[in-house]
Formats: structure tokens, C-alpha cells, sequence
């Protein structure tokens, strides 16, 4: 899935190149090509997708993929046009936390995994819950995973503060963080992205970005008591980084990564390359036990089915050959995925050699609920990015940050 992370945007943990080939054409030997489009950040990511859709024509020659790629952002901005002209390929990668404005273009999956009694059973229950929308089921996952902290061993030994464990609180984790500032450096980084922002207010009040019915619902007085909380984290108890001005959207990657704040939010799908990318030693705990205990969100990827695909059938059968268990135990042990299926799980651990990783995922998907957003979540993320400056350096109130956003995006 497309993660906190900017290198695992593949993974996220996730484009649509301005001209896509359209979504099925004739190939020899009785095969069609099927058009499939994902997010990749660079040639090596693109490699690993490339590579799946070869895996999956060596499981099937009558399947040959055509992959295509762009950046996160950019799948993101453009798939809805795609949709509405009609030309969108017939596999489209989607993220949990976007599947609801983007129902529109794709074919619900429920028939054709009854008709085809396709067993979904060993698919982790929430991730399956976060790619659907209204009842319907609109993608079979690949990956998933709880929010959790990741933290800078370093910087916690250098200061002779002793490594958090599961099951911890918020009061030790804001004394932690206190112990941890100074120097220029921090003891937190906190942002107003839905995974970076969100599980923090879950687990200190208990407020959702939107309730059962799926409307946005920001002004709730436990909504806007967890983000003041959240923020004042950097503006009033100075143990995270204020947010630059602008470009605020990818700070808190940038700053875990640069070693300079010791604990930020990650998930599965982002650790394997965050442990190849940071200079230093990664560890990983739960979110901080608030007053009903630690509370967290699960969020993740699949592939579904657009509604023009001319082969739903074809691309049917292609999306269970790449979310089938070797596959995604390949992913796994490339790093590319926390798998959605509990039988290929093994596979990240063996290649993760994260000390403690299994307790800490475990104890976090106990706790972990899918984040439910709105058919607006787009414009919801880009409006706490735009306000969020003001609210993390305490310009602007959450009240005031949240009723505005509130008004320009609760369309719901």
C-alpha cells in the first residue's frame, strides 16, 4: 500500500501515465493483453510490479499484462478522469482508504468471486472491509497492515531512555518524547496525514474522521480535543518539528528519515525499505495506549476491476493469480508487501530480521480497525496539508482548522 513513506509507495504501501494503451488487446496465441495500471516510485519498484505480471503470465499463458505506472499522486489525481471517459485499464490497483470516491468505474467483484467460488477466506477480514464500499466488494487485497511507531534505536540509547514496548501509554510516550528533544532534534514528528494524524486521536479520545454512514463529521468535540492534543505536540509542547510553510505533505518521512526525530508512524507495507533507506537502527512498537487502551487503524491495497474492461472475466482470474498465497509470499519477501493473505504472512517476517516485529504486528492488528473515509478523502487530505501549517504551529485551533475543512469537504 501506499504508506508514509515516499520509497514504498509501490508497496502501500499505492498512476496513470498520460496515455494509457486501452484496456484489453488482441495478442497472438489466443491470449488477450490485459492493461493493468499501478503506482511506482522509480525503476526498481516498477521492476517488482513488472515482475508480478510476469509471474502471473508463467501461471497462465492465455493472461499477458501490460503494466503501467506514475507516481502515487498522480494515479490518484487522473484515475477518476479515466473513468469518466471510459478508457481506464482493466486492472486497477486501489487503496483502501480511497476505495469509496472511486466506486464510480469499478465493477463490483461479489458475482464474480461467487460465480467463480473463489475462497476468499485467508484474506485478512479488515483489509477486505477497507476495498469495499456500500456492501460491495471492489478489489482483493495484496497488502495490509496496522498503523504503528516506528523509532530511532540510536537516538534512544545515546540518551540512556530505555525502548518502549508494546502496550505502552500516551503518558510515557509523551515523557519519552520530552526526553528526547533537544539539540535540534525531536522527540516525535507529527503531520496532519490521515495515517500520520488519525490513529494519534483514535487511541487518545476515540474519535473517527466520519461516522457509520460514511459522512465526514471533523467538528465532533473528541475529534477536535485528540487534534489540538496532536498538534500541540509541536506547537505547545515543542517535542515535534513545527511544518514548513508549504510542501507539507511528505515532512514527516523526510524528517524521521534524516535522523533527527526519534519516533514517527509507519505500517508494515513501508518498514522493510525504511530499515534499507534510514542510517540508522529501526525499531517498531504499538500506537500509545489511550484511555480504552491502544487503539489503531489498518489500511492497505488490491486490485480490482474497472467497469469498461471488455474481459471482466480475464482480468477476474489475473487479480486471483496476483493476490494468490506464492505470490504474495514473493512480495513479502521482496518487501514490497505485508501480505493480505494470513498464510503468506511468514514470508515478510523471515525477511524483515526486525527484532520483536511479530509481537508488535500481532498486538497492533488485535487493536486495529479499518479507516473509513469519504467519496471526498482526496480534497479532505489536501485540505488538512494546506490548513495544517497553521494549526502545527499554532497560528490556526484545531476547532478552526477542522470547521473549515469540515465546510469545504463534508459534500457527503
Amino acid at each position: 500500500m501506499k504508506g508514509p513513506l515516499t520509497a514504498v509507495r509501490a508497496a502501500v504501501a499505492l498512476a496513470l501515465a498520460g496515455t494509457l494503451v486501452m484496456a484489453c488487446g488482441a495478442d497472438g496465441g489466443g491470449s488477450k493483453t490485459l492493461t493493468w495500471s499501478m503506482w511506482a516510485d522509480g525503476g526498481e519498484e516498477h521492476q517488482v510490479w513488472r515482475e508480478l505480471a510476469d509471474r502471473v503470465s508463467g501461471e497462465d499463458p492465455q493472461i499477458t499484462i501490460k503494466l503501467e505506472t506514475s507516481s502515487f499522486d498522480d494515479y490518484f489525481a487522473k484515475l477518476g478522469t479515466r473513468f469518466d471517459r471510459g478508457d481506464a485499464p482493466c486492472i486497477v490497483s486501489m487503496q483502501s482508504l480511497r476505495t469509496a470516491g472511486y466506486t464510480q468505474g469499478m465493477l463490483p467483484l461479489d458475482d464474480l468471486i461467487a460465480k467463480n467460488k473463489f475462497d476468499v477466506t485467508d484474506f485478512d477480514k479488515s483489509i477486505m472491509k477497507g476495498l469495499s464500499a456500500d456492501g460491495k466488494q471492489y478489489a482483493l487485497p495484496y497488502d495490509f497492515g496496522p498503523v504503528i511507531l516506528t523509532y530511532n534505536k540510536g537516538m534512544f540509547r545515546n540518551a540512556g531512555v530505555p525502548e518502549p514496548k508494546p502496550g505502552w501509554t500516551l503518558a510515557e510516550f509523551e515523557s519519552v518524547a520530552r526526553k528526547l528533544t533537544g539539540d535540534r532534534k525531536y522527540g516525535f514528528v507529527a503531520a496532519p496525514q490521515d495515517l500520520w494524524m488519525f490513529p494519534m486521536v483514535l487511541t487518545k479520545t476515540g474519535a473517527q474522521p466520519t461516522d457509520a454512514a460514511g459522512n465526514l463529521r471533523l467538528t465532533a468535540a473528541t475529534m477536535t480535543r485528540g487534534v489540538q492534543w496532536y498538534a500541540d505536540l509541536a506547537a505547545r509542547k515543542k517535542v515535534a518539528p513545527h511544518l514548513p510553510g508549504a510542501d507539507a505533505a511528505f515532512f514527516a518521512e523526510r524528517m524521521f528519515l534524516s535522523g533527527d526525530v526519534a519516533m514517527g508512524a509507519s505500517g508494515p507495507w513501508a518498514l522493510l525499505n525504511l530499515k534499507n533507506q534510514a542510517g540508522f537502527q529501526v525499531g517498531l512498537t504499538t500506537i500509545p495506549a489511550g484511555p480504552d487502551g491502544s487503539r489503531t487503524y489498518s489500511a492497505g491495497s488490491g486490485f480490482g476491476i474497472s467497469k469498461s474492461c471488455p474481459d471482466p472475466e480475464r482480468a477476474f482470474k489475473a487479480i486471483t493469480l496476483m493476490t494468490a498465497k506464492k505470490q504474495l509470499e514473493w512480495l513479502g519477501g521482496v518487501g514490497r508487501a505485508y501480505p493480505s493473505r494470513e498464510s503468506a504472512q511468514h514470508a515478510w517476517y523471515e525477511s524483515a530480521h526486525l527484532a520483536g516485529a511479530r509481537e508488535v504486528l500481532e498486538a497492533a492488528n488485535a487493536t486495529s480497525i479499518p479507516l473509513r473515509t469519504t467519496k471526498h478523502w482526496e480534497q479532505v487530505n489536501h485540505l488538512l496539508n494546506q490548513y495544517g501549517a497553521q494549526l502545527f504551529n499554532g497560528t490556526s485551533s484545531a476547532k478552526q482548522v477542522l470547521e473549515q475543512v469540515q465546510r469545504q469537504a463534508g459534500q457527503d
